[in-house]
């Protein structure tokens, strides 16, 4: 007989280390992970979306200097230089109500995925030189990747993965809050813009 975890891992596939806490937000499963050694939990949701081509996906995505008009986390984003291997440093405020708004300069680009699809991934650039607005807090930590792969329907399936670390002091039921309900708004934010344009 089947453990209900390993009913739940082999109906979800969920990957080692993670575990589910909510499904179907727009399409998606979203889980936790362990928390690593720095104390950041990644995050993880798994999408299909029907109602989004992978043309679309990568016509809206990779224009950097727009995600503050797709993610409602993200009250600026801009393109501070274009480095060489494809890379491009992103500048971003990012807010969430409680806290202060938070400083990241962040190392963006696009490679394709084996078997078609692409990986947009970044991590947090050590070397920028660039000093943090008096009203913000550096965050600590960001690095993630959205694989979007196309689908049999038409549509796209999608793995997101982020680990984030706020920097400064953030109260921990606002961390717990951002791990899911602020998982669950990123995911909807981009599904929301995928689809209205």
């Amino acid at each position: 007989m089947l453990t209900l975890a390993f009913a739940i891992a082999a109906a979800y596939a969920v990957p080692d280390g993670y575990h589910v806490t909510r499904e179907d937000v727009v399409g998606c499963t979203l889980m936790l992970g362990t928390a690593e050694p720095d104390g950041v939990v990644p995050m993880r949701a798994e999408c299909h979306w029907p109602d989004v081509s992978l043309a679309t996906f990568d016509r809206l995505f990779k224009v950097w200097d727009q995600h503050d008009e797709i993610f409602s986390t993200i009250d600026e984003s801009d393109v501070v230089s274009v480095i060489s291997g494809g890379v491009t440093r992103v500048k971003q405020r990012q807010s969430t109500k409680g806290i202060t708004d938070r400083f990241v300069v962040l190392d963006m680009r696009v490679d394709p995925l084996a078997g078609g699809g692409f990986e947009y991934h970044w991590k947090m650039a050590t070397d920028h030189g660039l000093t943090p607005p008096d009203d913000t807090v550096a965050a600590a930590r960001e690095d993630g990747s959205w694989k979007v792969r196309p689908a049999a329907d038409g549509g796209v399936d999608i793995e997101y993965v982020l680990a984030y670390g706020p920097g400064g002091s953030v109260p921990g039921f606002l961390v717990r809050w951002f791990q899911t309900s602020g998982l669950a708004g990123i995911v909807t934010d981009v599904h929301v813009w995928m689809t209205a344009h």
